[in-house]
Parts: structure tokens; sequence; C-alpha cells
């Protein structure tokens, strides 16, 4: 488990937020917030231009990053 008030995680907690955003998105169709969530997931480096691509992108290098799948950790 990651602590929030470390540098680690609070990446961790931007990281989860983020895909939990993009699963909103793709879900509903709704948007969560007035930017483009697909430009937050570029500054991780994902090369995807759609929110479904995104999302993907994501869950993939959450799960290479922390080792578990997103969701699986509680």
């Amino acid at each position: 488990m990651l602590v929030i008030d470390t540098p680690e995680g609070i990446e961790h907690y931007r990281m989860a937020a983020l895909i939990s955003s993009l699963r909103f998105e793709v879900s509903t169709g709704m948007k969560m917030t007035r930017f483009s969530l697909v430009k937050v997931a570029q500054e991780y480096g994902c090369p995807k231009n759609t929110k479904k691509g995104a999302l993907a992108w994501m869950e993939d290098f959450y799960e290479a990053t922390y080792g578990w799948a997103y969701g699986s950790e509680s």
C-alpha cells in the first residue's frame, strides 16, 4: 500500500485518478473535466489520440509500473 503524502504516493494517486476519469468518460460518454484527459495521458508518454486508446495504454502502463492491474490492489 502506498502512502499519499509521499512523492511516489502522489504520483500513484494522480495516475489512478486519470485512469478512473478515462474509464468514466469512455463508459458514459460524458465529460469528466473541461480539459482533455488524453493530453494528460500523453504527459506519461501515451502515443494514443483517443480516449479508449489512452485508457488501454494507461492501464498497461499502470500494471508495468506497479506490478498489478488497476483496481486489484484493494
